[in-house]
C-alpha cells in the first residue's frame, strides 16, 4: 500500500486571527463524493510543495464546490511557508481521514469542553448541531489561558443564540488539574445537569483528568469522548509516527471513545514523552 498522490488544492486567501494564527480558505480541485461527506472531527492532509504534509482540522466542512476553511497556528517550517503562500498558490489535499465525532441521534444532553485552540476540533460539530439540531440540548465549556482566537471568540457569540455556551481562563491550560478553577466549574456544570454524552478536545493533560472527573460523577467512559493529537505524517497508518498502543490515531482516531483511549494508554504510557502536536 502507498501514500496516495496529493489532489490539488488552491489556496484561495486567508484572514489574520491574531498573532501567529490564520484563517484559510480552501478549494479542492475536482471534488470527490468523499470530500462532500466529511464527518466532523476528521482531518486533511495539506501539502506545500517540497516540504511535505501536515494534517490539519478543518474549520468549515468542504461544500458541493470543494470550498472549505481552516483555522491555522504557524508553529514551525511547514506552517511557517504556507503563511507566506499568496492567493491563487497551488497546495496538495489528501483525506478525508480518520474517525471523527460519533453521530449522537438520540441523545439528549451533550456537553461539549473544549481547551484553549482544541475548539477548533469541535467547531464542525458545533456548526452541524447548530444546523441540523441534532442533538436536541448542547452546552459548550471553552477553557482559554486568555488568549482568544477572533474567529472563534465571534463563532460562540453567534452560538449563544442556539446553545448555552460557557467560558472560564486559567493561567496554563496545559497544566490544569482537578485543583484548578476551570475545572472546578466543571464539576459545578456537571452536578447541576448532568449530561448524557460528554466530548472533549484539548491538551491531553486535561483531558485525561476531565474524563476521570466526569466518571466520578455518574458519566460512563463509552459516554466520554476524547480528541487526540499525536504526530501524523503518512494519515493513514503507515509510517507509526502516531502508533497508540494497539492502534494508529490516523486510522482509529483521532477521536477515541474513553474506554478506548484508556486502554491503550495503560499500554503505551511509557512512551508518552513522545507525544505533541500534531503538524509543525
Amino acid at each position: 500500500m502507498k501514500i496516495p498522490a496529493p489532489r490539488t488544492l488552491w489556496l484561495s486567501g486567508s484572514q489574520s486571527d491574531g498573532e501567529g494564527a490564520r484563517v484559510f480558505d480552501f478549494v479542492i480541485e475536482q471534488p470527490m463524493d468523499c470530500d462532500r461527506d466529511v464527518i466532523p472531527g476528521q482531518f486533511f492532509m495539506l501539502s506545500v510543495p517540497g516540504l511535505g504534509e501536515a494534517p490539519f482540522s478543518y474549520l468549515d466542512l468542504p461544500d458541493v464546490a470543494g470550498n472549505f476553511q481552516a483555522l491555522i497556528h504557524r508553529r514551525g517550517i511547514l506552517t511557517s511557508a504556507l503563511f507566506a503562500q499568496a492567493p491563487g498558490a497551488i497546495l496538495g489535499y489528501r483525506g478525508p481521514y480518520g474517525k471523527g465525532w460519533p453521530l449522537l441521534i438520540g441523545r439528549h444532553k451533550v456537553l461539549a469542553v473544549a481547551a484553549d485552540c482544541g475548539l477548533i476540533h469541535l467547531t464542525t460539530f458545533i456548526k452541524e448541531a447548530r444546523d441540523w439540531h441534532l442533538p436536541v440540548n448542547l452546552n459548550l465549556l471553552h477553557v482559554t489561558d486568555g488568549h482568544q482566537s477572533r474567529t472563534l471568540s465571534a463563532a460562540q457569540e453567534g452560538w449563544k443564540e442556539y446553545f448555552q455556551v460557557m467560558a472560564t481562563s486559567g493561567e496554563d491550560v496545559s497544566a490544569l488539574r482537578l485543583h484548578g478553577a476551570p475545572l472546578l466549574q466543571m464539576g459545578r456544570v456537571l452536578d447541576s445537569e448532568r449530561p448524557d454524552t460528554v466530548l472533549c478536545s484539548g491538551p491531553e493533560a486535561f483531558m485525561r483528568t476531565l474524563a476521570r472527573m466526569c466518571t466520578t460523577k455518574g458519566i460512563q467512559p463509552n459516554n466520554i469522548w476524547l480528541f487526540v493529537e499525536r504526530r501524523m505524517p503518512c494519515g493513514i497508518g503507515l509510517c507509526g509516527h502516531c502508533h497508540f498502543g494497539t492502534s494508529h490515531v490516523c486510522v482509529d482516531g483521532p477521536v477515541y471513545r474513553y474506554d478506548h483511549y484508556r486502554h491503550q494508554i495503560e499500554i503505551c504510557e511509557p512512551h508518552a514523552s513522545s507525544w505533541g502536536y500534531w503538524y509543525s
